[in-house]
């Protein structure tokens, strides 16, 4: 590979969008200086342009860069595509862990997608490369389009605002960073060719088999005709998203700063102590608005399966289908209906194995192990 430029020889554009990531990792990720990270490299254009650019920054950040780079062992190039994501780390300087797995007898053996086995299993080895580096975050090569596919994707699951505003640039709850939310592609690559970096191509990604690239490849390509600035656009309704979550996160801080919910844990047989039932009580529920019950509603139940993960239960939910979503909402309007109502001793059963109880004017989620 050629020598790799520095941030100050690179053209105006390129530097331009360096600098702009470098504003979002400040400003929007408040990323602070010193901080380690774990990156995710497949070999594509989008890890490799992240992993240049941090490399890019990483002095004036005063960034400790590592990367890790996965083999799902789902095509025959996959152990080409893990080492050329080596071969890049190398040329910048980073230390890359590579690591195999077989997401195909995993998700047959467990009666799982191969998508969203292969997903589960990449953040689960990232997130172990993580603890194993002692470092602060796992960095994502997710880019403008992506926000755009992943906007409409939770559209067609049925996801309620604010979530419909798309994946978050920084997931504390998962360590995640997403430094790369903001940038076009295209920008992205052109970054690349002028620092000599080639990339791999995923053949999968052109396969209609999965509901993410049909979106990608048929539904996004018609919404930009009808709108050439679609990407743009849902960028500014990302930032409204984000205003939103955070006031109704601190409304629900307040709210259970005055009143907390209950928890009731349970010792198993193998010592482990699992959250099984999560109460709102009446003096929680009552005073607030119906937007804010829903939102409470919601973060109980990720609470619920959370707390189950966090302790030990294995049979964590899977990321919701359009169906079960949307009979969540469903649900859950009608819960509130009936709380409104007064109506006691009632059950609604959630997806997850989840029940909500109404009795007194409060809510028992829970989960059946």
């Amino acid at each position: 590979m050629n020598q790799i430029p520095s941030l100050q020889s690179l053209p105006r554009a390129s530097a331009l969008l360096c600098l702009e990531v470098e504003r979002f990792c400040l400003c929007q990720l408040a990323l602070p200086k010193g901080a380690s990270l774990v990156l995710a490299v497949s070999g594509g254009a989008d890890s490799t342009a992240l992993a240049l650019v941090l490399s890019l920054l990483a002095q004036r950040l005063d960034l400790r860069l590592s990367a890790l780079s996965i083999n799902h062992g789902l095509r025959p190039e996959a152990e080409m595509d893990a080492a050329h994501a080596h071969a890049v780390c190398q040329a910048l300087g980073m230390p890359c862990t590579l690591r195999t797995v077989d997401v195909k007898g995993f998700a047959a053996s467990h009666h799982m997608g191969e998508e969203e086995t292969g997903r589960a299993m990449r953040y689960a080895l990232l997130e172990e490369e993580r603890i194993a580096r002692n470092a602060h975050f796992i960095a994502l090569g997710h880019h403008r389009q992506d926000l755009s596919e992943d906007i409409i994707l939770r559209l067609v699951r049925g996801a309620g605002w604010p979530s419909l505003g798309g994946m978050p640039a920084r997931d504390d709850a998962r360590c995640l960073l997403r430094p790369l939310l903001a940038c076009d592609p295209d920008a992205l690559k052109q970054l690349l060719r002028h620092c000599g970096l080639d990339w791999r191509e995923d053949a999968s990604n052109q396969s209609l088999d999965y509901r993410r690239n049909r979106l990608r490849l048929q539904a996004l390509p018609l919404l930009r005709v009808e709108n050439p600035a679609l990407d743009r656009t849902l960028g500014h309704m990302w930032q409204l998203a984000n205003l939103d979550r955070d006031y109704w996160e601190k409304t629900l801080d307040d709210a259970l700063a005055a009143h907390p919910w209950q928890e009731t844990t349970t010792v198993q047989q193998d010592g482990l102590s699992v959250l099984t039932a999560l109460t709102l009580p009446r003096a929680l529920l009552r005073p607030l608005h119906p937007a804010a019950r829903l939102r409470l509603y919601m973060r109980a139940l990720q609470h619920v399966c959370s707390g189950n993960k966090a302790m030990g239960a294995t049979d964590a939910p899977a990321p919701p289908s359009s169906t079960s979503a949307q009979a969540r909402s469903s649900t859950l309007l009608a819960m509130d209906e009936a709380l409104t109502q007064g109506r006691g001793n009632t059950s609604f059963q959630l997806p997850g194995g989840i029940v909500a109880h109404l009795k007194g004017g409060s809510i028992t989620f829970s989960r059946v192990l």
